[in-house]
């Protein structure tokens, strides 16, 4: 099971760097998708403590997402009628 869950995390570390250093829109869109398959199949297998941590990880890094500040500020719609 970790043997599995290590494989699924390589090939998602390598898809990453593959879609950093490809050229062309198709490759790289073909490593981002396998890397999101192979991130998603190696949290399934993780053990659950590892599954937790990273659950916590990910709550962390929610400060650094980049339109978090866009988010919480309203937007006024103002409508301004020349006759």
């Amino acid at each position: 099971m970790i043997s599995m869950l290590l494989v699924f995390l390589v090939g998602a570390i390598g898809s990453i760097y593959l879609s950093l250093k490809a050229v062309h829109e198709v490759s790289r869109i073909l490593a981002i998708s396998s890397a999101i398959f192979c991130s998603i199949f190696s949290f399934a297998l993780a053990p659950w403590p590892i599954q937790i941590l990273i659950f916590i990880v990910l709550l962390g890094l929610e400060g650094f997402y980049p339109f978090r500040k866009t988010a919480l500020e309203f937007v006024t719609l103002s409508v301004t009628r020349k006759w």
